[in-house]
Parts: C-alpha cells; structure tokens; sequence
C-alpha cells in the first residue's frame, strides 16, 4: 500500500486512538482487568513489563488511558514508542498462544501491518476537513453513517483494509464523506439467479432502461468492477455478451459505515454490494449461503413484525437477492456478483435514523460524542435517557428472542436511533445476513435446514455479544464517562429495567442480571490468530449482575 502523507497531529491521535483499543482488547482478552484507575501492567518475556495508567476506569472494560507506556525492566524504566509497544504485545502473543494451522506464518508481522494501515487510514480520516451535520433528516443520516472514523472500540485494527492503495481507498471510503456512481451489469435472463421478499424498485428506471429488454440489472461498486473482468467466469460471460457492462449508471450513492453498502436517500432501496477487499477480518463477498440466511430472517421478521408489541422497534430488512448462477461462474465468483437489496429507511419512516456507530464517537478534533449531546439535549438525566432507550432497544430484542427465537447482528453499525427533542423514541436494526434463530422455538414455516436456524446456546450468544457486549456497553460507558451519576449506576438502571422485564422476554432478563459472565469475542486474540470465520470468545465479567448486588 503506498505511504500516506498525513500531519503529525493526526498520527498522535490515530495512533493514541489504536493504543486505546489494543490496551482495552489486551485486558479483556488475557483477561487482565484493571481493578479501578491507576498503574496496570502486563507482564511481558524476560521478568519486563508493560506499564500503561488507566485514568478513566470502566466497570465494562472501556477505559480511557494516559498517552505515556512504559517499560520496566526491574533494574529501570523508560517510555516506549507506539510501534515498540504494538511489537512488544504482538510478541507477548506468539509466545504465549499456540499455532493454529490457519494462523499467519509470521503472525506478529501480519497482524502488525494490518495495524499500521488502520493507524494511517485513521490518521487520514482525522486529518480531514471536519464536515457540520446538516439540518436535514437524508443529511443528518449520512453525516453518521461516514462519521466513525476510529471504529470499533476492541478491534486491533478497525480501519485497516487489505487489496488496495490508499489513493484507491479514498475514492470510496465512507469516512472522508464521498459519493460515486454505481457500476451496472446486465445479466442474461437465463444466469440470473435471485430471491425476492417483498415488494418495490430494485434498479431505478433510468438504469434499467440501459438494459436489454427482460435482461435484469446487478449493480457493481466501481472497485469491484476491476476486479470482475480479471475473473476467468465472469471474463468469458462478458467477451460471450451474456453479461453487458453498462458502465456507472444512476444517481450517486453514498456509502455507509459499512463501506460496501451504499444509499440514495431518494431510492426506496439501498444495496449490499459485494467488494473483494479484506476489511477488518473479512474479504467482503455474499456468499448463496449467506444471502439466503438475509433472506430467510428478511421473510420471517415480514411475517412476524405486524404482530411485535413492540413500539418503537423496528427491523430493515433484506427485500431479495439477485446475482449470476454459479453453475456459470462457479461458487467463487458467484459471492463476486451478488447483490443484496434492503429497505431504505427513508422509506419505512421519514425521520432522521443515526447510526449508533456514527453517535458515540468523538469528533475529528476531539469533543464529546454526539450521542452525549442528545442527552444533553433531552434534559442531561442520563439515567432517564438510557431508560428510554432500553426501551425501544434492549426490552423488545429480549421480547421477540423469547416469544420467536429470533435474533438480530445488533452491533453498533448495524443499529440505527431516531430521537425525539433527544429522547430515543425508534431503534432499528439491519443487515439480515447476521440475524439467527434459535432451534428450540423454530418459527411454523421456516424450515430447519435454514442457515438462519442456530443451537439454543450459540443463538443466545450471538445476541448477548451483538446487542449487549458490543451495542449496550458502548452506550452505556460513553454516557458514564461524560454524564452523572457514572457508569456503575448507570448499569443499576440497566439492571432495574430488566428486572421489570415480563413475558417471553423475562426468562432472558433475568439471564442478563443473573450470569456471572457474558461472552466477548476476543477480535485481538483471532485476528493475531487468523480466525476471522470463526472467532474465538472470552468471559467478560457481567457489569449487569454486579450493578444488581
């Protein structure tokens, strides 16, 4: 990847933000947490240690640190440089967990380089001009969709991004606020494979008539394209004609935090794109299995949503999926060609849904998240605020887990809040290729074999991980650290709450205040081992039941 040119304040903070992450994954993931605010160290090789002050403690494990590490030797200390101190960890690692076969040869190195591109995409975001939120609701949802430019709070590289240049990466990275055209494919309508959930436009007019008439439309992400041509199927399908290159086509989109999926806040559907880049842990295709697993949640959530009492929750799902048969291109390059088609939630409602993940960071130059804003906005009771969101988050995922066995991939990209005068009054969820469904209480219609269907135990844990250890305790810790009473009282209201929880929901309420644990996937303990598919997960102590007493 070429070099970035970027001012050296912004690499301060990219690299402080990245020292934030690794520090707090390190204590979860060894199991390591610091008991209250102060010196926490981490015994390394050769009786040294890492030293690091924890100046802001978490009671879920989002600390806050000083800007200084230091190394002690016993005979002396000395500070350490961000790269010394990402080496020194690293190495702790490789010398302390085994081999796997699907590990990196050179695991220090690998995950080493992908921290340093994350460090250098973060730094490029920060540096860059500072965008005012727009006044209206279309302006206001993108403004937080392309506003988390630190990225997940226990990831050890949340912005890196692996199979393209930095100058490539900017031209569609959310964060730096962009728009570009979508490219089209025409596919003959005898390799067209798709599934369809509900009704409305999939491709605007005025592309489709660029088409052969009957041949359906699969939009590309300009990246992709390049890609495609270089793929032997999908090469021979365009040099035969039955895959056309309609070019970029369309009103501009926008993408979301997501990166690869993208919005017309004027289309009554977004698309899921696929894009053969790894970012995070995963080259982002759709895979068959996948899409029909978005599609069979999409189908159960339309039958079972009129029924919800759940007022103010609310679901985005997957309308259907269109791409090439692999019989013609083969399974690989089919996850290449798929599209996921979703409800624009424009259209559900017209107000203005923020992506959690976009609320709770920091802005460019620092400041408070604008989630603590909302509070502030809503009167500064954070206790009563955070009521009310649990009320339209939390309470109904519980409710509908409990009466249907249905989950949702709740994480902080994958929610969405509107709020009323700062009052959380609607909750979404989206993307249904991450939704599950429990065995136990298999839905009448869905069939077993469904991708969708998971054991009682490993449904339950998905849910725990996305909606609470991933969404809740950033909502949570991000209102402690800004706002009274604190964090610890603030999961004392989060313990309450579920203490009124009644009906399907209550079994699982009291699951939440009883467990002595909840399950964290452990991303610096699988990436540094190569098992973004299948991640390894670790105990996080249940700030929940030890609010409760």
């Amino acid at each position: 990847m070429t070099a970035l040119s970027l001012p050296a304040d912004a690499v301060v903070r990219a690299r402080a933000a990245a020292r934030e992450r690794l520090l707090n994954a390190a204590a979860r993931e060894l199991e390591l947490p610091p008991d209250g605010p102060g010196p926490w160290r981490l015994d390394l090789l050769e009786s040294s240690a890492l030293v690091a002050e924890v100046t802001g403690w978490s009671p879920s494990g989002h600390h806050r640190w000083g800007e200084e590490i230091v190394l002690d030797t016993g005979a002396h200390t000395r500070p350490v440089s961000h790269e010394e101190f990402v080496h020194l960890l690293l190495t702790l690692l490789d010398a302390a967990l085994p081999d796997p076969r699907d590990s990196p040869t050179d695991r220090v190195g690998a995950l080493g380089a992908q921290i340093r591109t994350s460090v250098a995409r973060t730094a490029r975001y920060l540096a860059a001009p500072a965008r005012p939120e727009p006044a209206d609701a279309p302006g206001r949802t993108r403004h937080a969709e392309q506003a988390v430019r630190t990225g997940h709070p226990f990831h050890p590289a949340p912005k890196s991004i692996e199979g393209v240049d930095h100058e490539a990466a900017d031209r569609f990275a959310p964060e730096l606020g962009v728009s570009f055209r979508r490219h089209h494919l025409a596919v003959h309508p005898d390799l067209v494979v798709e599934q369809r959930v509900a009704p409305g436009p999939w491709t605007p007019d005025e592309v489709a008539a660029h088409a052969p008439e009957g041949w359906p439309v699969v939009p590309v992400h300009p990246w992709q394209i390049t890609h495609l041509r270089g793929l032997p199927g999908t090469s021979a399908l365009l040099a035969d004609g039955r895959l056309r290159d309609l070019g970029p086509l369309g009103a501009p989109v926008y993408p979301t935090s997501s990166v690869r999926t993208v919005c017309d806040p004027a289309f009554p559907t977004a698309w899921k794109l696929p894009l053969h880049l790894r970012i995070t842990n995963f080259v982002r295709t759709i895979p068959v299995e996948h899409a029909r697993r978005a599609v069979d949640a999409s189908r159960l959530v339309s039958a079972l949503r009129p029924g919800w009492p759940t007022p103010g929750f609310e679901v985005l799902i997957e309308t259907g999926w269109r791409g090439v048969d692999p019989a013609a291109v083969g399974e690989d390059e089919a996850e290449d060609l798929i599209t996921l088609f979703r409800e624009n939630p424009f259209v559900v409602d017209p107000a203005a849904p923020r992506v959690l993940a976009g609320l709770l960071e920091p802005g460019p130059r620092g400041g408070e998240p604008a989630l603590v804003g909302e509070v502030r906005a809503a009167g500064g009771d954070a206790a009563a605020w955070l009521r009310a969101y649990l009320a339209v988050a939390l309470v109904p995922m519980l409710a509908i887990f409990g009466a249907h066995g249905l989950g949702f991939e709740a994480h902080l990209q994958n929610t969405l809040l509107h709020t009323e005068d700062g009052v959380p009054a609607r909750f979404w969820a989206r993307d249904m290729e991450g939704a599950h469904v429990s065995r136990e209480r298999l839905p009448a219609g869905l069939d077993a074999a469904s991708p969708l269907v998971y054991d009682e135990d490993e449904a339950w844990q998905r849910l725990r991980y996305h909606a609470v250890v991933n969404g809740l305790t950033s909502v949570v810790a991000a209102l402690g650290a800004a706002l009274p009473p604190g964090e610890p009282a603030l999961w004392r209201v989060v313990a309450d709450v579920l203490a009124e929880v009644t009906g399907p929901g209550a079994p699982y309420a009291a699951d939440l205040l009883t467990s002595p644990a909840l399950p964290a996937k452990a991303n610096l303990l699988s990436r540094f081992a190569g098992r973004g598919e299948s991640p390894l997960y670790v105990d996080l102590p249940n700030p929940i039941r030890k609010a409760a007493g």
